[in-house]
């Protein structure tokens, strides 16, 4: 197969596949619609994810996120992808998929599904949860158009597009994967990921499906989160992880504060957990990370005795060393903790 990239596409053509063959299946296969991938945003950069799927006049996007302003972005609260392309072409659009709940993957949602006429969006419970949640806040929740996923054996056909899932390894549960059919080529697209066999909570990545997806008659192309694939070494898998922060939260002698990212629900669930095993009681600050965990305990994504969380206004009830505070501003963020 013959793969031209630019900046701003990855053009796929159905000119060679590298096998024999014969006159018919050449004149098959110059038949077939262009097929475009179009990555909006996530690409060289972190956040802003959003890919544009087009084949011949079905279009199929997977997912919508934000990207936190850089130092000198002075004013700017959030960057959202540039949608440009996809004006005069929003009657093509067969449906939004979210891969995870993640903000650079959901974030822009609130913003670009009225500019593109409110195609129906596809995802697990918790991720559309998070959208709905973020929808209420704007005042467009009336104009959503969803369908859960509920196992990632499900099959869709979007147009002409076939679409099928699998399990992807996560700090947020109900993580997908998605790999999308053409006649000749099936693109597997991991979304976020991490290289982790034995997760604390959820189902490790199913490679051994994934691998059933590459064959000589339709190949496949691969697109996957390169974060740290710079760095040499290995994935720390997240039970070495839970092992030292509940080492950390057993021995210390005093108050504890854990800052992290209100969107990791899994590593939050567990440190809860922790805290509740040993007998200490856990203060919840910053707005998002209240509301993630309300979610995911009210939708049974996390159990944890509620009486183990309590106010910040009651932390000087208990004694420093029965406590332990879980806060935004793990990156030292404007406007958290």
């Amino acid at each position: 197969m013959r793969v031209q990239i630019s900046s701003s596409a990855y053009l796929l053509k159905s000119v060679e596949v590298g096998l024999q063959q014969t006159s018919t299946e050449q004149t098959i296969m110059t038949k077939q619609p262009n097929f475009h991938i179009i990555p909006l945003g996530g690409q060289e950069e972190v956040g802003r994810n959003m890919t544009v799927f087009e084949y011949g006049s079905d279009i199929v996007i997977l997912d919508m996120g934000l990207q936190f302003p850089e130092e000198d972005m002075p004013g700017i609260d959030y960057v959202i992808p540039d949608t440009n392309y996809l004006k005069g072409k929003e009657g093509n659009i067969r449906g939004v998929l979210l891969s995870h709940g993640h903000l650079d993957h959901i974030g822009a949602l609130p913003h670009l599904l009225p500019k593109l006429n409110w195609p129906t969006v596809y995802g697990c419970k918790l991720t559309l949860v998070l959208v709905r949640k973020r929808l209420e806040e704007a005042g467009l929740l009336k104009f959503f158009k969803e369908y859960e996923i509920k196992s990632e054996q499900e099959q869709l056909q979007l147009g002409n597009l076939k679409i099928n899932f699998f399990t992807a390894t996560h700090s947020i549960m109900d993580s997908l994967g998605v790999i999308i059919q053409t006649p000749f080529i099936n693109v597997i697209h991991t979304g976020d990921w991490r290289y982790d066999l034995a997760p604390v909570i959820g189902k490790p990545t199913d490679f051994s499906h994934l691998a059933k997806w590459n064959t000589e008659k339709v190949p496949s192309l691969l697109m996957m989160e390169s974060i740290g694939s710079t760095k040499e070494g290995y994935q720390i898998s997240e039970q070495k992880v839970y092992k030292n922060v509940k080492q950390i939260i057993e021995n210390a002698p005093g108050r504890i504060i854990i800052a992290t990212f209100a969107s990791m629900i899994e590593r939050v669930g567990w440190i809860i957990d922790i805290s509740e095993q040993l007998g200490k009681k856990v203060v919840l600050d910053g707005y998002s990370m209240k509301v993630n965990m309300e979610i995911a305990k009210k939708f049974g994504y996390l159990k944890f005795n509620e009486k183990t969380l309590i106010d910040v206004k009651r932390i000087n009830d208990y004694p420093n060393d029965k406590i332990v505070v879980v806060c935004t501003g793990a990156q030292g963020e404007d406007r958290a903790v």
